[in-house]
């Protein structure tokens, strides 16, 4: 190939790889920009929106399965880069896992709650402030049908009869532990003695997150500062007054290490009552007739120098109206009531 044929081989090369540039430029300016992809749509946290995220999940029949594609199986961000489990979204929703509804799993929800010191507002985010279910999750009162939903009492202690344990709080049935122990003995009333309330010995909270109540550990504070246990026998405003003993005047204690209770009206610090008497929560035997009337082991009360009860031990002779011939319990609601029942009539002493 000569030179003059190389030069016009060169020159039209050039034209050509031109054109080709400018072609493309011109092409380049055409091409559309990629527009930014939402998959949400706009207004995905606006709850009147089409686009509110809830109700995506509630249209689509893989539901959350949707959400872990993007934004990872534990919600944390994944390739979205945004978690849905932050404190300001939906910080407990990981805790969605297999046996999340089964109580003898790991994963129950109620574990969840007790590690969350009993802390349910976490729920409320996705199944509504009265846990009806919200726009997307299954509403909870179907299974906590008493009121209150899962706010309500025997969620965590008692039972459909009571509010007290059994169960308690730890899930245990049996009167010898602790959160169970002698719970029903004092409420249900109708065979030992007169009806008690919670208040006897506990603040009742107005609420679950009522200070004092969800906000400390374990055990429950035993206050006994309502009237029952306090009650003060041998006053002088009595017709039944014995100058020769003092006024008798409770100091409640109960001691949670031996879980013994003491220095109550209920359990024998009145008038001629046993008032080193120390019953023990968990075991009844400890709480027999003599154990407060009486030394422990005689169920006669006090007579002189100690007391001033006559040495009678049929009680039901001037005690009729509480208790028959054989020492039961004939009218309980007389019984443990602050008042002495004498000759048929209800007195103070």
């Amino acid at each position: 190939m000569n030179l003059k044929m190389k030069y016009i081989l060169f020159y039209l090369l050039a034209i050509i790889f031109s054109i080709f540039v400018f072609s493309c430029s011109e092409l380049n300016t055409d091409i559309p920009s990629v527009p930014e992809v939402n998959t949400h749509g706009d207004s995905l946290y606006s709850p009147t929106s089409e686009n509110y995220h809830p109700k995506t999940i509630a249209g689509s029949p893989n539901g959350m399965y949707d959400c872990q594609e993007c934004h990872a199986a534990d919600f944390s961000g994944g390739v979205a880069k945004v978690g849905c489990n932050t404190s300001n979204c939906h910080p407990s929703i990981s805790v969605h896992l297999t046996g999340i509804i089964d109580p003898t799993n790991a994963n129950f929800h109620g574990n969840y709650i007790k590690n969350n010191q009993w802390d349910m507002t976490d729920c409320q985010s996705c199944h509504a402030e009265d846990y009806s279910g919200g726009e997307l999750s299954p509403s909870c009162l179907d299974c906590h049908t008493y009121q209150g939903g899962p706010e309500n009492c025997t969620t965590c202690h008692g039972s459909s009869t009571s509010n007290a344990p059994p169960t308690d709080i730890n899930g245990n049935t049996l009167t010898t532990e602790r959160g169970v122990g002698a719970h029903q003995i004092h409420l249900k009333g109708g065979e030992v003695g007169k009806n008690l309330s919670c208040t006897e010995c506990h603040n009742v909270p107005g609420g679950v997150y009522t200070p004092g109540h969800v906000d400390s550990e374990l055990p429950a504070e035993i206050l006994m500062n309502d009237s029952r246990a306090n009650i003060k026998t041998n006053d002088p405003s009595t017709s039944e007054y014995d100058p020769g003993l003092d006024l008798f005047v409770p100091s409640p204690t109960y001691n949670s290490n031996d879980l013994t209770c003491s220095n109550t009206y209920c359990h024998g610090y009145f008038k001629n009552g046993n008032t080193d008497n120390k019953p023990v929560w968990t075991d009844p035997s400890t709480s027999q007739c003599g154990s407060c009337h009486g030394d422990g082991s005689n169920p006669l009360p006090k007579r002189a120098p100690e007391g001033s009860h006559p040495s009678d031990a049929d009680c039901y002779l001037c005690h009729g109206g509480v208790v028959d011939a054989d020492q039961n319990i004939i009218n309980p609601s007389k019984h443990i009531d602050g008042l002495l029942n004498l000759f048929g009539n209800d007195i103070k002493y």
